[in-house]
């Protein structure tokens, strides 16, 4: 299939296999975390990069000659696998701002945990990255380190 033109048959199955991945690797996580929202996975990994990076993974592993179930299960983990990389290095980053920052400086802590600078610009950005309309981020009272502001 990979390197050819796909006939309208084969795209109607490769887009199939590519939405079951993306749902069933959301529904993974969510019952291993049951913080983590299915539908915010599934929008997250419904976006066209994911769906690009899944449909590729998957017919990789067709062109390699695994079964169809085992090209799909390669494709969620390898999923997974990026999706955890990136929030790892999200937070990382978050980490080290906040060990650059004055010990001073105020933040609030969202209802999932992550905390962000009491700022509109932080807020939004950890709202539009880890969040969305039907789970929209929800805020605590600003904080200064060890103490209540």
């Amino acid at each position: 299939m990979p390197g050819q033109q796909l006939s309208p048959n084969e795209v109607e199955r490769l887009g199939e296999a590519t939405g079951r991945i993306a749902a069933l690797a959301a529904k993974a996580l969510n019952s291993t975390w049951p913080h983590l929202e299915v539908e915010d996975l599934v929008e997250q990994f419904t976006r066209d990069s994911a769906l690009v990076m899944i449909a590729s993974a998957y017919l990789a592993g067709i062109e390699r000659g695994l079964s169809p179930g085992d090209a799909a299960g390669e494709a969620g983990t390898a999923l997974i696998r990026e999706w955890a990389d990136s929030r790892r290095e999200a937070r990382a980053r978050l980490d080290a701002q906040r060990a650059d920052d004055a010990s001073t400086e105020p933040v609030v802590v969202c209802v999932c945990g992550t905390s962000v600078h009491d700022n509109d610009e932080a807020r939004r950005g950890h709202a539009d990255t880890w969040h969305s309309e039907t789970s929209p981020a929800v805020w605590g009272p600003p904080v200064t380190r060890n103490r209540a502001v």
